[in-house]
């Protein structure tokens, strides 16, 4: 029989499932602020944009 604290399919508990869930979030935000600020750059810095 399956634990109760696991969370199905992962086989993780639900403390760990967060810590994962809190890594990604902030991972996904540091590559969107490098893709902003490249995407910032590349118009600011490149004339055929302009």
């Amino acid at each position: 029989m399956a634990e109760d604290t696991k969370v199905y399919p992962t086989g993780l508990t639900e403390k760990e499932a967060m810590e994962i869930n809190e890594g990604l979030k902030w991972g996904t935000r540091i590559f969107g602020g490098i893709a902003v600020l490249a995407h910032v750059l590349a118009f600011a810095l490149t004339p055929w944009l302009h």
